[in-house]
């Protein structure tokens, strides 16, 4: 149990402020208890459940246990409306301005939580195909089907998957990463501020950044790997190479040749099985030898296979970062999502979200055929200063850019990349800088290395506008 609602949010934000007043500013009530002076967050005994915020012209999903407020008391004014599934107004967070003290129904670090867990999925829809026929299309299906039915079955889910109701936008979602600015407001009204300096995500004052990686799923997949990284080098960026160590054997001149150009190298699982997380006892037996390799190839990344997770599990893994979670991922064989464009801690790991759709659901699944998803996603990320973590394949197989006409779209990514005044650092090298920013007491912000300040401000209409440090 934490000692403070606002953990969750001051790790993220690492705001310039006294810890005593930080500590004292927010405090847990028992729902209906007369709110004091600061936030004032409720736990309620009522099971998580999802709900819509409206804060003004804004929208996310809340995953979180909610007491219910019907009517905005005489001393209050409502900052924000909380619906249940159907639209229908179930609870408020309010103001009380005469007391100072800011009322929210629900546990900010949970909410917060239930995102960083997926929690907001169901046990029964967290994969496409339900468990008990998990196994069995693995196992015995998957080898003997034609490459052709395996290719409908998949585009026949993917396509249900975006036409069905979904808890997240796609291609990108935002839920999270609004649920903090939200939270944010919320700490600057309370301790009436109209403006607040916080340590900048990005060293050297950079606006956004963007982290490379490929999986290599197949022996077929290697051969591509000199074409993508000259790609890449001719732009000056680099990437990570996810390789499946007991599927193919990955020549130790390749790995010598990664390093040497400034490469990562990263560990994709065990076998390209989609079966690592299928139980207890397989991940048990698996996670030794997968560690092995994390050693042996001097890894700090890991992605599991079909991105397949038990996030409870992942603190066996002897690596620096997880790469399994993805922003939004209706499509994918294990929907869901963190709704989050930045890095979070989860066990130890650092998680490194994917926030672009993969180029297998976009051009295999889904039958893009030009890179303005890609395009649009970056955009909206840059837009709120986040991580673009992008997710390809240089395997040959259909839908990966190992395919000539997926090349091509690949190169409009690299160039809008190239052009943009992002940060271009390897996986590891961005998860090492999220480690060292969140582990930099508040008290010493100010005098680490490549730290700057952005400045959370309000405006006049009490909207929270982020400012980046200039470059």
């Amino acid at each position: 149990m934490t000692d403070s609602p606002l953990d969750r949010v001051v790790s993220f934000w690492k705001p310039s402020m006294d810890p005593r007043e930080l500590q004292e500013l927010a405090v847990y009530r028992d729902p209906g208890e007369q709110p004091v002076p600061g936030i004032n967050a409720w736990r309620p005994s009522s099971r998580p459940r999802a709900w819509r915020v409206v804060d003004g012209e804004t929208r996310f999903l809340l995953f979180a246990a909610v007491a219910p407020i019907e009517k905005i008391p005489p001393a209050a004014e409502a900052v924000a409306d909380i619906l249940d599934a159907s639209g229908n107004h179930y609870s408020y967070v309010l103001w009380f301005p005469g007391e100072r003290a800011m009322v929210v129904p629900f546990d900010p670090n949970a909410a917060i939580e239930s995102f960083r867990h997926e929690e907001y999925v169901p046990q029964a829809e967290r994969t496409a195909l339900p468990k008990p026929l998990l196994s069995l299309y693995y196992r015995v299906a998957k080898p003997l089907l034609p490459s052709g039915v395996k290719r409908g079955l998949r585009r026949f889910l993917a396509r249900r998957a975006l036409t069905s109701q979904s808890a997240l936008e796609w291609p990108v979602d935002e839920s999270l990463d609004r649920l903090q600015r939200f939270l944010l407001r919320l700490v600057l009204v309370a301790s009436s501020r109209q403006h607040l300096e916080f340590a900048w995500f990005w060293p050297d004052r950079h606006q956004w950044a963007v982290a490379l990686t490929h999986d290599v799923e197949t022996a077929e997949g290697l051969p591509n790997i000199a074409r993508i990284t000259e790609m890449e080098s001719d732009r000056n960026l680099r990437s990570s190479f996810n390789f499946v160590p007991l599927d193919y054997e990955v020549p130790a001149a390749l790995l010598k040749t990664l390093r040497e150009g400034g490469f990562e190298v990263g560990v994709h699982g065990y076998t390209h099985d989609g079966m690592l997380f299928s139980n207890w006892s397989t991940f048990q037996e698996r996670v030794a030898t997968i560690n092995e390799y994390a050693h042996r190839w001097e890894a700090s990344g890991f992605r599991s296979p079909a991105t397949y997770r038990n996030l409870d599990w992942l603190h066996l893994l002897e690596f620096e970062y997880d790469s399994s979670v993805s922003n939004s991922s209706p499509c994918e064989p294990q929907p869901g999502g963190c709704g989050s464009f930045f890095p979070y801690p989860i066990d130890g790991l650092i998680e490194l979200p994917i926030t672009l759709p993969q180029d297998h659901t976009l051009y295999e699944l889904l039958d893009h055929s030009d890179s303005s998803t890609w395009l649009t996603s970056l955009k909206r990320i840059e837009g709120a200063n986040g991580m673009a973590c992008v997710l390809t394949h240089p395997d040959p197989g259909t839908g990966y850019i190992g395919c000539p006409g997926n090349e091509i779209h690949y190169g409009d990514l690299l160039d809008a990349v190239a052009a943009a005044d992002a940060w271009t650092p390897l996986p590891r090298d961005l998860v090492r800088w999220w480690r060292t920013r969140a582990a930099t007491p508040l008290t010493q912000i100010g005098n680490g290395e490549g730290i700057s300040f952005g400045t959370a401000a309000l405006d006049p209409s009490g909207r929270l506008e982020i400012v980046p440090p200039s470059r």
